[in-house]
C-alpha cells in the first residue's frame, strides 16, 4: 500500500531547484520592514555601563592659583568645574 503524494511540496521543491531561493534577511519582510534584531546580552550591557561609569582623574587649576585633583565620571570629563576654595570656575 502506498501513501498519498504531497504534490504541493513536490512543486515547491522543483521551483526552488529551478529558480533558487532568497533569504528573508536579504529582501526584508513584507511592507518594507526589517526583521527584528536580537537585543544585546547582559554581559554586553554590563560592559557598556562600566565603560560609561568609568572615572577620570582630572587636575583642576583655578585662575587664582589653586590647584587640585578631582575624580569625575566620564560623562562630566569636559564639564566646567568650580574651585572648592574660592568658588571661581576652574580651567
Amino acid at each position: 500500500m502506498t501513501g498519498k503524494m504531497n504534490w504541493g511540496g513536490v512543486r515547491d521543491r522543483d521551483r526552488i531547484a529551478r529558480q533558487g531561493a532568497d533569504s528573508v534577511a536579504s529582501i526584508g519582510l513584507p511592507g518594507g520592514t526589517t526583521p527584528p534584531k536580537k537585543p544585546p546580552g547582559k554581559a554586553a550591557l554590563r560592559a557598556e555601563l562600566a565603560a560609561a561609569q568609568r572615572k577620570i582623574t582630572r587636575t583642576i587649576k583655578c585662575v587664582c592659583g589653586h590647584e587640585g585633583t578631582a575624580i569625575v565620571p566620564a560623562s562630566k570629563a569636559r564639564a566646567r568645574l568650580r574651585c572648592s576654595k574660592c568658588g571661581e570656575v576652574a580651567a
